[in-house]
Parts: structure tokens; C-alpha cells; sequence
């Protein structure tokens, strides 16, 4: 047992065991709050003791958590940087050379939509209608409209303005996407004879198979493929290259050959060295399958 000696109202301990830190500020603060303030400064200097501890725990804490820079003359607890902090970009893999290339929308081909101009003669359903013109503005193709004699709309137009009335029939404007790829089939030239022999467009002849030298057609020409039926036609699509436009029609006329309801097929070169065919439909009348230019907002 360790000997206590008392000595008024403190008391003094020795111990066989050292002290800790905090339990001697505790008891000499304790001790000198009874002798100046009684238990109230008992309680105040146990409350303070116990501040000062927390406030060492969190020091040495903080202490292990920070890197404290060295150097001479430190004495702030923090470290200071002396260039800015430098972000790194995030490191991208190199792409694989056997991946698959994805197109991107700026890569794909967008398609563009023209306006056609068709007229149909009155009365209706009783001969083919004519394509007037090929125009890239709403505002062109109104324009070209009412030079062939719209004056009002029709019943239909009066829902999207797509159809006017002429004097001798209607006026319709519709959309047509212009195809840059497809079936390209070589147009022919003109019949002509090779030594004293005419030929014939529709059979291959080993004299007449020479490099065709086509012409250049300007930027701004189109062309269309037609099929005109005996009452009425239908634009089978619009193209850039006249090769395009033929094979267009040979591939929707392979269509009705493939049922047997074609005779009497013929293949001639029509008005501006276009090409076009026809045949004879079972039951349908005679068809005929062309191709047209037409300038892009060319007023005729």
C-alpha cells in the first residue's frame, strides 16, 4: 500500500508506480480547485483536463493523417504546395486494329429529299401523267407551279398544299429522296448498222460491244425512272447517274418478267439519248419503262 501524508486540505501520494500525464493535471487542478473554489472548481478543472485531452488526441491524429513538409524555419502544421496541382488526363487504349470501324452520323451519307412537279391531264385516270420539273425548295417548286397555270388549290390541297388545279387538270408536288447507289446498267447508244447490218439494242452483238464514252452530265441534272402504265405513271426513284435510273427501271420491269406477263419487249433510244423499254402486260395494255433529266430547279 503507498503512504499517504496529508497536509491541510490537499493530500500528496507517493506511488511505487509512475503517473500518468493526464491524471496528475487532473489531481493537482482538482486540488487547487478545492482550495480556491471549492467543489465548483473541482468540476471545472475536470472538465478542462478532459478539452485538453481530446485536443491532444486530435492533434496527433491529424498529425499521422497530413504529411508535414520539411524545412528550415517550419512551423505551420501544413504542408504548402509550390506549383499548382497538375490534373492527368485519363489514359485512352489504343484501338485495336482488328475492331470493326464504326460510321459515325457525320460519315453516313444523309439522304436529301427533292420536290417533283406531276401533271395529269382531265379527265383523270385516262393517260399516263408527265413529270414537269425537279425542284430543291418548296418555294421553287410553287414557283414552277403556277407558271404551268395553278391558280387554286384542290380538295386535297387545301389539307398540306401539295395539289393544285390547272385549266386542263392538277398540278401534284410530292417528296422524292435522290439515290446515289443501286443497279448501274451501261446505257446504250443509238441503232446504228455495222457493216450493212442493223442492230438491234435488245440483243448483244460481238461487233457492238465498244467502250461507251458517256457525256458529261452537269452537277446540277438528275435523272428519273419512270414507269408509265396506259393510265397513269409512277416515279420509281430519282438518281444522280443515268446508269443508276436505267437499271432502276430494268430491275421493275425484271419484276413483271418474272411472272410471264410480258410479250412483245422492245429497248429503243428515246428524246435526249435517254434510254427506255417496253413491253406488252397480259391483261394491263402496253407499259413502258424510261428515263428522264431534268434540271434541279430549272423553270421550263
Amino acid at each position: 500500500m503507498p503512504a499517504v501524508m496529508m497536509t491541510g486540505a490537499a493530500a500528496t501520494y507517493r506511488r511505487s508506480e509512475p503517473m500518468s500525464l493526464s491524471e496528475f493535471k487532473y489531481r493537482r487542478i482538482a486540488a487547487m480547485g478545492r482550495n480556491e473554489y471549492g467543489e465548483l472548481g473541482g468540476i471545472c478543472g475536470y472538465a478542462r483536463v478532459r478539452y485538453e485531452e481530446r485536443i491532444e488526441v486530435r492533434r496527433r491524429k491529424r498529425s499521422f493523417s497530413e504529411p508535414i513538409a520539411m524545412g528550415r524555419g517550419y512551423t505551420d502544421a501544413y504542408a504548402k504546395l509550390n506549383k499548382p496541382p497538375t490534373i492527368q488526363a485519363i489514359h485512352e487504349r489504343p484501338r485495336n486494329r482488328l475492331q470493326k470501324r464504326v460510321l459515325t452520323p457525320s460519315v453516313l451519307h444523309i439522304p436529301v429529299y427533292l420536290f417533283l412537279l406531276e401533271y395529269e391531264p382531265y379527265p383523270y385516270n385516262t393517260k399516263p401523267s408527265e413529270f414537269l420539273g425537279v425542284h430543291s425548295t418548296i418555294n421553287s417548286v410553287t414557283a414552277s407551279a403556277l407558271r404551268h397555270g395553278a391558280y387554286t388549290f384542290s380538295r386535297e390541297g387545301l389539307l398540306d398544299g401539295s395539289e393544285y388545279l390547272s385549266p386542263t387538270g392538277r398540278i401534284k408536288i410530292t417528296s422524292q429522296a435522290i439515290q446515289h447507289t443501286g443497279v448501274a446498267v451501261a446505257v446504250p447508244g443509238r441503232s446504228r448498222s455495222l457493216d450493212g447490218e442493223h442492230v438491234r439494242l435488245d440483243i448483244p452483238h460481238p461487233k457492238s460491244q465498244e467502250k461507251i464514252v458517256s457525256q458529261s452530265e452537269p452537277r446540277e441534272t438528275v435523272f428519273l425512272a419512270l414507269h408509265q402504265a396506259p393510265r397513269a405513271a409512277i416515279c420509281i426513284g430519282l438518281f444522280t447517274k443515268k446508269s443508276l435510273a436505267w437499271g432502276a427501271c430494268l430491275k421493275d420491269k425484271a419484276s413483271y418478267a418474272r411472272m410471264g406477263a410480258l410479250v412483245e419487249e422492245e429497248r429503243s433510244i428515246g428524246a435526249n439519248n435517254m434510254p427506255q423499254a417496253s413491253a406488252r402486260v397480259i391483261g394491263s395494255g402496253r407499259h413502258t419503262w424510261i428515263v428522264q433529266s431534268h434540271g434541279i430547279n430549272c423553270l421550263s
